[in-house]
Formats: C-alpha cells, structure tokens, sequence
C-alpha cells in the first residue's frame, strides 16, 4: 500500500489541489476539519484467517483495490460494516477496482451483468482503455505489442482470458473443486508437505492433505529452514502423520530442512526430486520429469472432480498461470522462473499442492492408474479415447509434424 495505493491517493490530492485536507499518519489519511479518516487496511485471510483485522471496524464506506486478490469472505463481512458512521450525509457503499480476472468478482459481478441477473443494488461498470482521455495515442497504439492473452485482458478487457491453448488448469476445473470447510474424518490418510524458502523474496509454504482434501497453507516469509523442519515434526506429531507422508523439496534450501528433520527429529521424510523420472504410467502419458508427472495429475484430479481443496488467492493465481509445452514429445510444464515473470511471485502454494497430491495418487492402492485408466474405455476390445486424451495425442501429433 506505501507503494501503489497511499500514492495514488497523494497524487489525486495533487489533482484536486486537496494536499492541505489531510494528513497520513500511521496508515491513516485524517481530515482534522470534519474528523473523517481514511483507514489504509491490509486484507491477507492466511495472516487472519478470522478477518479480525476488519471487525469492529464503523465506516461510512469501502474500497476494496485489486479485489481478486483478496477472499471473497472480505466483501461478505465489510457489508455489516458499512454504515455505521455518518449515515446522514453518505450513503453506504461498497467499491471494488480490479483487472478483469477470474475469480469471485467474476462470478458475482461480470457474469451476473453479461446476463442481466446483477442483484439489486449491485452496480458493474467497465473501463476501457480509451475512456482515458489523458492518454496519448502513440501508448494507445503501443499497447498493440502487448503478449495476446495480456492484450485481451488488460486492454480489451477480456474477463475469459485464461483460455490459454497450453494453459494446464482451467479456472472452471478449479472453481469446481473448491471447498473451503473440511471435517476431517477418523479414517483420512494425512500428508504433509513443504516448499522452503530462507533469505530472497519467496516465502516458505506448507500445507497438508487430509483424505482428498488438500489446504491448512502456512506461509512464513524468511523463515530459518531449520525452523521450518521444527514445525514440520511437529504438524506430523499432531496431526499423526507418517513419515514417509512429510514430503519435502530437498534442493537448495530444502536440503537444511531434510537434515533438521533427518538429525534432530528423527523423521526420514520422502524427498521430492522434481527433476527425477516420472512414473511409468502404461504409455498413456508421456511426461518430462516428475515435477511435470506432478502437475499433470494435480491438473487430472481437479478436471475428474477428484480432490477438493481449501480455496486461497495465491494458489488459484499460481495455478491458473501454469502451462505447459511439448518437448521431444513429452509434456513439460514450465518452469518457475516462467511463472514467477507472469505472476511476479513464487509458485509456492502450487509447488505444495503438486507434491501433495502426486503422493497421495502415487502411493495409494495404484490411484494414479485408475485416475488416468478412467480415460480409456474399452468397448468389444477397442479403446475409446476421452476428449482429454485425444486432445494431449493431438498435441504431441502436431508437435511431430513441425505445427
């Protein structure tokens, strides 16, 4: 907020020649003529799960910047909030900026306008680029050198623009599996796993899987890695997890993490090599490596309604910006630095479900033949090929042939 939204504010105070109305204090614009504040607020549900952060607050009004960054819980709760202070001279309200994007504002605002459902009281307005009317228009025309996907969106305003042809996961795939309560059940297999991070910009990332359910994200920025195998030992002690069920990323940083576990904790976890073989899966696949073996079947459980999982804004970011390509005639999602250009932030979050989930297919009673053995069907002795399957053939088809 110090660096995109308090300048913004002060800039707009400059256009209004507003700049003596207020002072900023503590995240707080305060007008000292009428006693009005303006609140800078923070929104992260990982950090404040219970939205305490917001409680209690009594506001005349809200605006909610980049709303598809945040859960859609903020939006419910800021409702009770509005109106509580000087009611008489401002109508309640709600306001909400973002980019076209996928997510609930999608759902809630831009699909209920294109059919003319929106609820009452509910408003949608676009904005296209050329309602700029201060823009020159040698940046209008330069805007045409964009990539195509970030043309559609940020220019056209393209709310479908996730239609990537090598895009991994669809956002329909994903809203599918959401489920943000979870009970866990006497009878759940419980796995753990753990992206760690130390001194840059990524942030250490834990999650667990209970049964078919994935979630319970942890996020620590800078954290020590032998902190991180502490907690580790202890989510597996509470949530009796078993050994080999706390997996690990032992490259880089990862390897402390494994050795804190190993030497200190007595716990032998299963190391994940992303860059090791994939499994041998009757032919039906060929993938690249075993990160890629990884993500292909977190991509088939969330398209087969398979997992569920704990909805988390980072997470449907990360996942929805993976793609992936075909080399030497074998499927290869892109790497982190790929993801981290587009999203400008570390695929933790999806690192963690991938590992989670490519254990709980790999290791359970042969899951990941029947999940994928699902796309075949054998009719009088011939295979039927799913849609799936005929489009990744078509793919490695034309990849063979140079198109």
């Amino acid at each position: 907020m110090k660096q995109t939204t308090i300048p913004s504010y002060e800039a707009m105070k400059r256009l209004t020649k507003s700049t003596l109305s207020s002072v900023i204090v503590d995240m707080i614009a305060k007008y000292p003529k009428t006693g009005s504040e303006i609140l800078f607020i923070w929104a992260d549900i990982t950090k404040d799960p219970e939205l305490n952060n917001i409680r209690g607050l009594e506001l005349t009004g809200a605006l909610i910047e980049e709303a598809n960054q945040i859960h859609v819980k903020y939006f419910h709760l800021l409702k009770t909030r509005i109106g509580r202070w000087n009611n008489h001279k401002c109508i309640q309200f709600i306001i909400i900026n973002l980019n076209p994007s996928v997510g609930w504002v999608k759902d809630m605002f831009y699909d209920n306008w294109v059919n003319d459902a929106l609820p009452e009281r509910y408003y949608f307005e676009e904005f296209e680029v050329r309602d700029n009317d201060s823009l020159l228009e040698e940046y209008v025309q330069g805007l045409e050198d964009l990539p195509e996907e970030e043309y559609k969106r940020f220019v056209s305003n393209r709310w479908d623009y996730s239609d990537i042809p090598n895009q991994l996961i669809k956002y329909e795939w994903y809203k599918q599996c959401i489920l943000d309560e979870y009970e866990i059940k006497p009878g759940d297999r419980a796995i753990l796993a753990g992206d760690p991070a130390w001194e840059g910009k990524d942030s250490t990332v834990l999650g667990r899987m209970h049964g078919n359910h994935f979630g319970w994200w942890e996020e620590y920025p800078k954290q020590d890695p032998d902190l991180t195998g502490d907690l580790m030992a202890n989510r597996a002690k509470e949530y009796h997890i078993d050994d080999n069920d706390v997996v690990v990323d032992p490259i880089g940083i990862g390897a402390a993490t494994v050795l804190r576990l190993r030497n200190h904790k007595g716990i032998e976890p299963d190391m994940f090599y992303a860059g090791a073989a994939a499994s041998d899966t009757d032919g039906l696949l060929a993938l690249f490596n075993k990160r890629s073996e990884a993500h292909w079947l977190l991509r088939e459980g969330m398209r087969q309604e398979e997992v569920t999982f704990e909805h988390h804004a980072s997470f449907q970011k990360q996942v929805l910006a993976i793609k992936y390509i075909i080399d030497e005639k074998k499927i290869r999602i892109l790497g982190k630095k790929e993801i981290k250009k587009e999203i400008h932030e570390s695929p933790g979050h999806v690192d963690v479900a991938m590992m989670l989930v490519h254990k709980h297919y790999t290791t359970a009673a042969g899951l990941t033949s029947a999940l994928l053995q699902q796309q075949v069907k054998r009719v009088t002795g011939a295979q039927l090929l799913t849609r799936a399957q005929r489009e990744r053939r078509e793919i490695i088809k034309q990849s063979s042939l140079g198109i």
